[in-house]
């Protein structure tokens, strides 16, 4: 607040009519102002009806951008892994039958072991065979001949080809790992493979000759290899005769066990 001069208006002396002029004057203005309020309040009620009549908010419309992906489209399609098949897989042996009296049995068959095969082994040709006995004749030294039966069992992964391509796959998986000692210049020859039927039971039998160019043998100079795979109650089973070329002992022997072959006999 100033607290400098203060300043005193001049009275003046009112006019003729004065009082009543005042008096029309003030109820004009107050007329307008209730006219200006009659009006406002009007124009709002119409905006206000104008934007939704109660008062509420209009229903406003939301655009969700991030739109649900559709399941069968955004999951990532996983594809089995690969496996890479070996040529000769070898399982891990197991030995889940037991030989009847008089008998060999591996997988779904079972043979009569000739009298020249004395010796008794398993697992000795590992690859794509389970369950295996082997009956072994003695050539000369550490030459043997062998008589074997056992289960087929293919890589897991790998679909099994059928009797005929697994008689086939596994003599030559003999010719190329079996352990031909100082036998050196193998060849695989005169290979074939024919439909057999074993005790009423369908497969494929494959034989061939391995010939060497030099060896240390004096009674033979090759090994006739057969592999007869059967199709058994008990699944795909294989008999397998590897007999030194020659030795009439036991080329007579391997004809005796492939006609003594049968499935289970209890």
């Amino acid at each position: 607040m100033s607290t400098g001069p203060q300043y005193t208006p001049t009275p003046q002396t009112p006019g003729p009519g004065g009082g009543r002029g005042t008096a029309l004057l003030t109820g004009a203005i107050a007329f307008a102002v209730v006219f200006l309020l009659i009006v406002a309040i009007t124009v709002g009620y119409l905006v206000v009806r104008s934007s939704g009549g109660s008062g509420g908010a209009s229903p406003t419309s939301v655009s969700n951008s991030s739109t649900p992906a559709d399941p069968e489209t955004s999951e990532e399609t996983v594809e089995p892994t690969a496996v890479e098949e070996e040529m000769c897989w070898q399982p891990p042996f197991e030995r889940t039958s037991s030989n009847p009296s008089g008998k060999l049995r591996g997988g779904g068959l079972e043979f009569i072991p000739p009298s020249t095969f004395t010796g008794r082994q398993d697992n000795l040709f590992p690859y794509f065979l389970n369950d295996t006995q082997v009956a072994t004749a003695p050539v000369e030294e550490s030459w043997i001949s062998t008589l074997h039966v056992g289960k087929v069992e293919w890589q897991p992964g790998v679909d099994y080809p059928g009797d005929e391509a697994a008689s086939e796959r596994i003599v030559d998986c003999m010719f190329r790992l079996t352990d031909w000692g100082d036998a050196t210049g193998r060849t695989l020859d005169d290979e074939v493979t024919e439909p057999v039927t074993v005790a009423g039971m369908p497969g494929y039998r494959t034989t061939a000759t391995v010939n060497w160019q030099n060896d240390p043998l004096e009674k033979t100079d090759a090994t006739r290899v057969t592999v007869v795979v059967v199709d058994t109650d008990e699944g795909p089973s294989a008999f397998i005769s590897e007999i030194a070329v020659g030795v009439t002992e036991h080329e007579e022997g391997a004809e005796e066990a492939f006609s003594s072959l049968t499935g289970l006999s209890g």
